[in-house]
């Protein structure tokens, strides 16, 4: 399942904005990158069990230059708000100018037991050191065809961007 977002969603939109085909060439990009706009981009699979500076060593990524973390629907119990704020710091840590972006849906209900409400996630990276800003929320019925009354509570749609505070 792990793969299935890297795999079937983001590389394949890298390689739709792709400038090209090939890998970048350019010295600075990372190995087997794509070249996007000015930049480039590359999308890799990350185990939050595993040390993240292992797990970029040995796909020949260099976390100082980490720019952007997409994150999408990463936190929605309470267990994985731990491993995701551990997996993230040290990329954060490595580029203080480098930032998460996490979009999320939150289904929390104030007393769940269950489900993380961004609160939760955003006090973890708060405990850490790093500034949270509320980039945009929209209310579930602007984002869905479903009914009201199908949604069910806790059903905003938010985007974060998470960066080290400075």
């Amino acid at each position: 399942a792990s793969e299935q977002v890297t795999d079937y969603s983001l590389k394949p939109n890298i390689d739709r904005n792709a400038s090209s085909s090939e890998f970048c060439s350019n010295v600075n990009a990372w190995p087997k990158s794509k070249a996007v706009g000015l930049g480039s981009a590359r999308g890799i699979r990350i185990d939050w069990t595993e040390p993240v500076e292992q797990q970029a060593a040995s796909a020949s990524v260099d976390l100082s230059q980490v720019q952007f973390i997409l994150a999408a629907e990463c936190v929605w119990l309470q267990e994985l708000v731990d491993p995701f704020v551990k997996t993230v710091l040290p990329i954060l840590r490595a580029n203080k100018e480098a930032q998460c972006f996490c979009c999320y849906r939150d289904r929390a209900k104030q007393d769940s037991e269950t489900f993380a409400g961004m609160e939760m996630v955003v006090e973890a990276f708060q405990q850490q050191g790093c500034k949270i800003l509320l980039k945009q929320r929209k209310k579930a019925e602007e984002m869905s065809k479903l009914k009201p009354e199908e949604l069910g509570p806790g059903n905003d749609f938010l985007l974060y961007s998470i960066s080290m505070a400075v």
